[in-house]
């Protein structure tokens, strides 16, 4: 499992949540470009405009861009299934008489 799958539960939350938000981010020192040009669908923060725009002309953001609107990657019941809490297989039920 790759960091960036470690992560798409939150950009997909993120993606849902801001739909139509238009609030400017904060300004933060510690990142690059002040936190100031971000890729929300790739979580990645750039030092200038020109490089977050040449960015999303990029395959990588176009296939994270895609991957992004189909359904939510993960749900608690996927991790269920795949650790086998799942549901119980009783088997067929018998006729009772």
């Amino acid at each position: 499992m790759t960091a960036d799958c470690l992560r798409d539960d939150a950009v997909y939350d993120e993606l849902q949540k801001t739909e139509g938000d238009g609030k400017p981010l904060p300004v933060d020192e510690d990142l690059p470009g002040m936190g100031q040009y971000y890729c929300l669908h790739c979580d990645r923060y750039f030092a200038n405009a020109v490089v977050r725009d040449e960015h999303f002309k990029t395959k990588r953001h176009r296939k994270r861009l895609k991957q992004m609107m189909g359904p939510a990657p993960h749900t608690q019941l996927d991790a269920d299934l795949a650790a086998g809490m799942g549901m119980p297989d009783n088997g067929p039920k018998l006729m009772s008489m």
